[in-house]
């Protein structure tokens, strides 16, 4: 795992192994950054490239652990952490183990929240209301409201975006169907 990080003594190493292996072994290398890796190593290799887990996906492996572990969960903490995951399992694994220490043995939304640097999907709804009123004052007192709370802007401006393209969705397809949610 994370082939990536290993020095060039190592490589070189590697590459030996692999110009000669074993007939009993077996190597299978992970990395996240093949760019990474020197050519005389991927020369050698058959390369797959996995694609990512939709939330849905680890939404349900997450919540059979949460369940088998006994842990006192919120849907919304559980689904916060798949969509934060970003498509890797393992990174939805780290994120659960540090919100259960984070939140002492429970998953809530709002120590999840916290843990992860997001906001309240009503603060996000308020702002797009504030900007699609043209109410300017509004928009600038819920973003400061948001800046309190130290957010990772990446995920607001991505949450801010997706919430766009459903309004734009239910407007663009027939009978305002599309995706529907608590707005």
């Amino acid at each position: 795992d994370e082939l990536h990080m290993f020095s060039g003594n190592s490589f070189n190493a590697l590459r030996k192994t692999l110009e000669e292996p074993p007939p009993h072994a077996k190597f299978l290398l992970a990395t996240t950054e093949p760019k990474k890796l020197p050519v005389t190593i991927l020369s050698r290799c058959l390369q797959f490239n996995l694609k990512h887990l939709g939330p849905e996906q680890i939404e349900t492996q997450l919540k059979k652990i949460v369940d088998q572990e006994s842990v006192t969960a919120d849907a919304r903490s559980i689904q916060l952490l798949s969509q934060s995951a970003a498509g890797s399992m393992r990174e939805a694994l780290s994120l659960l183990d540090q919100a259960i220490a984070f939140g002492n043995g429970t998953l809530r939304e709002d120590q999840v929240r916290e843990m992860l640097g997001t906001i309240d999907s009503v603060e996000v709804i308020a702002m797009l209301q504030a900007l699609a009123t043209g109410n300017a004052q509004d928009l600038l007192v819920r973003a400061a409201r948001v800046a309190e709370h130290n957010p990772d802007y990446e995920d607001i401006l991505a949450e801010l975006i997706a919430r766009l393209h459903d309004i734009a969705l239910v407007h663009l397809l027939p009978d305002g169907t599309g995706p529907h949610d608590e707005e």
